[in-house]
């Protein structure tokens, strides 16, 4: 989720609003995911809010709450994410060659013997620096 702005968060608040009574029911959130074809019901909308109708500040703080828990998510996934980028990374200096990343495939039964896999070209695909090495961000790129 990116962030959007007091105004952008103004305007959605004002488009969701459809009977302008300064209020976001989950009625119509209900119309917003419908909209995008997302299934849900008028109950579990409600459980999710936490109440009947959002006031603009209360829409304010539950796109907080959303957005940090998505924050929390994606930092979660990282720490996963490095634990495996140290499995790649031998020697511990932030980076994996290919001798690493070679070494790394096979322990995982992943290397390809026969001269099929070139991990020089696998690190280059990657390598947004050039340096011929793939740092964390790189190797999170090649991941997703």
């Amino acid at each position: 989720m990116s962030s959007l702005s007091y105004n952008d968060l103004y305007r959605l608040f004002k488009t969701l609003d459809q009977n302008g009574d300064g209020l976001i029911s989950p009625h119509e959130l209900q119309w917003l995911l419908d909209s995008m074809k997302v299934s849900s019901s008028v109950d579990e909308l409600q459980c999710l809010v936490g109440k009947t109708s959002l006031s603009f500040p209360e829409f304010l703080e539950f796109y907080g709450t959303i957005a940090k828990q998505e924050k929390e998510g994606e930092n979660e996934s990282d720490n996963d994410l490095f634990k495996a980028f140290e499995v790649f990374d031998k020697n511990r200096d932030g980076l994996i060659c290919d001798e690493e990343l070679e070494e790394a495939l096979s322990r995982l039964g992943l290397w390809d013997a026969t001269g099929h896999m070139d991990v020089k070209s696998m690190i280059k695909a990657y390598d947004a620096n050039c340096d011929g090495f793939l740092d964390f961000h790189e190797f999170k790129k090649m991941m997703a």
